[in-house]
């Protein structure tokens, strides 16, 4: 990944919406998007870099993968969330952003529910236990 053409992808995608914005402003939030995707698609070879690295420390430290798998989801739909939000306020519509937020919050903590489960199960354990 080299981030020098990211930052110039990012660069010339703003350019473009911003002196676009003024006589057709919804081609410069389709700007926007089509600048935030070819971004992403560009990283993410990295980001596939940086999981599997991740499921290799995982596997040999022998935490339960399943910790890691709902991690992983939860950083994807933060990452996802935030792109959405962040697109919404670029089109001034603020109140839909935070909609979009509201949600990503709920799919956090719905996909993290087992490992919430899991770990006051534990600590209940250890209470009973003592």
């Amino acid at each position: 990944m080299d981030i020098f053409a990211v930052c110039a992808l990012g660069v010339v995608g703003m350019l473009l919406a911003v002196m676009i914005k003024k006589t057709r402003p919804e081609m410069a939030i389709a700007i926007s998007l089509i600048t935030g995707i070819c971004v992403i698609f560009y990283i993410t070879d990295g980001l596939t870099e940086i999981f599997s690295g991740f499921y290799e420390i995982v596997q040999r430290s022998g935490i339960n993968e399943e910790y890691f798998r709902v991690a992983v989801k939860v950083c994807i739909i933060a990452y996802i969330t935030q792109f959405a939000s962040e697109l919404c306020k670029d089109a001034g519509e603020g109140a839909i952003a935070v909609k979009v937020e509201l949600a990503g919050k709920v799919s956090i903590v719905v996909m993290s529910m087992p490992v919430i489960s899991g770990f006051l199960q534990a600590m209940g354990g250890l209470l009973t236990g003592v």
